[in-house]
């Protein structure tokens, strides 16, 4: 038995318990199920429909069904945005990188200078 009868028994179920039921809020419950149960049942059997169609018959329905968007509308011009975008970003990054203030480190410096004073000089006995 498929999911879509299964559901549609469902809503006959409580459909028959929403008549006997004696409490005012009992039936109104028992009817939103049963309401409940013929969507989900309408649901699963618009799926099974759609399933039974070939492959590309579902993708093609999947794409007319589908909201149109700027990706799938016009590719090469997404594209082309995209790329604009990454180097936009990129170059905002290598801008921002160069203009970050220096370390005032001059330590290196006096090491070398140092070092190229005393080229060619023995070493110090200690």
């Amino acid at each position: 038995m498929s999911k879509a009868k299964e559901l549609a028994d469902r809503a006959r179920a409580f459909e028959e318990r929403a008549a006997t039921a004696t409490d005012r809020s009992a039936r109104e419950h028992y009817r939103e199920m049963a309401a409940h149960c013929r969507a989900l049942s309408i649901e699963h059997r618009e799926v099974e429909q759609l399933q039974k169609l070939s492959r590309a018959g579902f993708e093609q329905l999947a794409r007319r069904s589908s909201l149109p968007s700027f990706q799938n509308a016009d590719r090469p011009t997404f594209q082309r945005a995209m790329a604009v975008g990454i180097a936009l970003c990129v170059a905002f990054v290598a801008v921002s990188f160069s203009l970050r203030p220096q370390a005032a480190d001059d330590r290196v410096l006096v090491k070398a200078d140092r070092l190229m004073r005393t080229a060619g000089d023995p070493s110090k006995a200690r």
